[in-house]
């Protein structure tokens, strides 16, 4: 017999009626979670108090879709559910207690408002890309990452329930490394790819000792092993404590901790991740909507962006069952014999350890923050700014708003425009600079360590231009000078700037120099883009440092995108082996792109664009400074984390200091807007807050929001 839908609906509602009145009757039998930890032991970490009054959900009715007042965030929730609201209109799916679901739902977060801290308790740079923080204790090294806090997570999960048997995890070179063997007091021993127990400890099942074992798993596991015990599923299928999962050196991973859906069966879906350095587990927020967390499964396409990653098509995965492997009777994995687990490609071995190796216990990986801003462009107005009643110049104000950003990078590069003439020479702007040397002494109380100098202005006063910004610099010999040299023994050295024991190889040219001629006895002044010389350079670099880095000054000014000569560059610098490009010249912003292969990764920062000036067109007020977290271990150098914060140049008609001041744009406000001065000045239009952050989206593209 036919029924209409409001049939259908009327006998689904008394149903879920019945069955509610039913869970009531029986929850006087309901008991809370069982820890099922030994008496006297540390226990896992508690479900937060509010958990006890969360029911399990059997399905929704039309009136818990129904909400006027919709708010995504409960500040005053202590968990996932009770902080977070599903959008208007969605529900929660259901979850038994037992589920994986309920037990992240329940999981305890921190205060609202709370930042993502690392492993050493100082606070991430990136801290607008998430809503909550769970309140899971991190370890004092560089070991929950990732894909480790995933398996955090599912360790967690477990332990909580007792079933201390399925707490085990593969390790990248495909050794099944089970907790009840390590409880037994086993524990590895690595020689180069081959892994074994040795049985060296007495039993011990305390929860500190559990943390101990999840330590020597985040040390040998990682994406790449993800990748191998994963199986893919669709996003129609997915379900919490599945992945979007990339698996590489470094890949990355987030989990879905929840899902809600409407009375249509519509789904979506909130993430959380851990990241590089060891960090914080959060919920991230979704670059669509800011206010909104939720990912419809609609807004999942490919590539998919989120706060700190874009996956490719794929990436959706389910933790497949752990095949046995035989752990227990074939204990080692070597070149000549391999697992399944083992990535056979080119017929290497994966190797044993994941981005950080441990040797007796102790992390041997090591990290350097760096930061490089762009083109310090000294016009007239800006050097009118800094000078004071008593006829001294002072340009501490320039750099004052974001000075705790340079101080904070372990290394931060500044592009010097104009040559540090002095005065020698008429203080002048375009189109022939010469710059007080009091702005080196504003660049180095900011914090900058490295100062570019090769560009086409490095020439405007000629040979003593250049001559008098040696002697100027010689008074700082803690701060690297780059890109021009005294002598032709500078010329051949390469820059190295060693720092947290990683060796960083430095090159900086320039494609010209305004018409004005090398003096033919100093060949050697400027470095130029000479390409055979640069693959000299580069070679050298290569053989004595860790990390290749190359600034150009490049490209045309005033355009967006890369030339094909950058292009082309690009191309020959990835060859040689350079691994990060940062270039400079252009004076607005341009993209950021990685260039990759199986065995190589360079990051490409085209243009920064003008770090400070007085040019007279709004899209030029608008650059940016680049972050770059780059790690080694025993294996390799490589970029572990890396972004780019949009900032804005500002400043005033009238004042005698112009109120010079570089903002994040993250920190600008449209009042600033309406008082800078370029909108009297430009020819293309005034400055527009909604203009200028538009502009910035549609130049990063995926990387506005990392």
């Amino acid at each position: 017999m036919k029924t209409s839908r409001s049939q259908d609906k009327s006998y689904l509602i008394i149903l879920l009626l019945f069955l509610s009145s039913l869970l009531i009757l029986l929850n006087g039998c309901k008991s809370s979670y069982p820890s099922h930890q030994p008496d006297g032991q540390a226990s896992s970490p508690p479900l937060s108090e509010d958990a006890d009054s969360l029911e399990p959900s059997l399905g929704t009715t039309e009136e818990q879709y129904q909400n006027s007042d919709h708010t995504f965030l409960n500040p005053e929730g202590t968990t996932l559910e009770s902080r977070i609201n599903p959008p208007s209109g969605y529900a929660r799916i259901p979850s038994d207690p037992k589920e994986l679901t309920s037990f992240i739902r329940r999981l305890p977060l921190k205060e609202d408002g709370s930042k993502v801290l690392l492993y050493n308790g100082e606070e991430k740079r990136k801290q607008n890309n998430h809503i909550a923080v769970f309140d899971i204790k991190l370890s004092n090294r560089d070991l929950q990452q990732c894909a480790d806090s995933i398996i955090r997570i599912y360790a967690e999960y477990y332990w909580f329930h007792g079933e201390y048997d399925k707490i085990a995890f593969h390790l990248t070179n495909g050794f099944y490394m089970e907790y009840t063997k390590w409880r037994e007091g086993n524990r590895l021993q690595v020689e180069g790819n081959d892994v074994y127990w040795v049985k060296s400890q007495e039993y011990n099942d305390s929860y500190e000792e559990f943390l101990k074992y999840l330590d020597m798993v985040f040390a040998y596991a990682g994406t790449l092993s993800l990748v191998e015990e994963c199986e893919p599923v669709t996003i129609e299928e997915l379900r919490p404590g599945d992945m979007i999962l990339q698996g590489g050196s470094p890949g990355h991973c987030v989990l879905i901790v929840d899902i809600a859906e409407d009375i249509h069966g519509n789904r979506c879906f909130l993430l959380a991740q851990g990241y590089m350095p060891a960090q914080d587990f959060h919920i991230l927020k979704n670059p669509l909507n800011q206010e909104d967390p939720w990912y419809c499964a609609t807004d999942i396409t490919f590539p998919l962006t989120t706060p700190s990653w874009t996956f490719n098509e794929g990436a959706t995965v389910r933790w497949a069952n752990f095949p046995l492997n035989e752990s227990n009777k074939a204990l080692t994995f070597t070149n000549k014999k391999q697992s399944s687990f083992l990535n056979d490609r080119d017929n290497k071995a994966i190797p044993a350890m994941s981005d950080n190796m441990l040797i007796n216990g102790e992390s041997e990986s090591s990290q350097v923050a760096l930061l490089a801003v762009g083109d310090n462009l000294i016009h007239t107005e800006v050097i009118e700014s800094g000078k004071q009643p008593n006829g001294q110049y002072n340009y501490n104000h320039l750099y004052a708003n974001i000075k705790s950003d340079i101080s904070a990078a372990d290394i931060a590069i500044i592009n010097q425009e104009t040559i540090l003439g002095g005065d020698d020479f008429e203080y002048t702007g375009y189109p022939a600079f010469n710059s007080p040397t009091e702005i080196g002494e504003a660049i180095v109380e900011a914090g900058f360590d490295v100062v570019l100098h090769a560009t086409n202005h490095t020439l405007d006063k000629k040979l003593q231009g250049v001559l008098n910004t040696f002697a100027f610099w010689q008074q700082y010999p803690q701060i690297t000078i780059l890109g021009i040299n005294e002598t032709k023994q500078q010329r051949d050295e390469i820059k190295i700037v060693e720092m947290n024991g990683i060796k960083l190889a430095m090159l900086n040219y320039t494609y010209g120099l305004n018409g004005y001629r090398i003096p033919d006895d100093m060949p050697y002044l400027v470095n130029m883009l000479d390409m055979e010389q640069m693959a000299k350079d580069i070679e050298k670099a290569e053989s004595i440092a860790d990390f290749t880095i190359v600034f150009p000054h490049w490209g045309t000014e005033y355009v967006y995108e890369p030339t094909n000569a950058q292009k082309e560059l690009c191309k020959f610098f990835f060859n040689h082996g350079v691994d990060l490009v940062i270039g400079t010249h252009p004076h607005v912003l341009e993209p950021v792109e990685w260039m990759e292969t199986d065995d190589h990764r360079m990051l490409i920062y085209y243009s920064l664009g003008n770090f400070i000036s007085y040019q007279k067109e709004a899209p030029r007020m608008l650059g940016g400074m680049a972050t770059v977290t780059i790690t080694k271990n025993e294996d390799n150098t490589f970029i572990s984390d890396a972004g780019i914060i949009p900032i804005i140049t500002h400043y005033e008609n009238g004042p005698s200091d112009y109120n010079y001041a570089i903002y994040k744009l993250s920190e600008y406000t449209p009042e600033l807007t309406e008082k800078h001065g370029v909108s009297d000045l430009a020819k293309n239009g005034p400055l527009s807050y909604t203009e200028i952050y538009t502009l910035a989206e549609n130049i990063l593209g995926d990387w506005f929001y990392k």
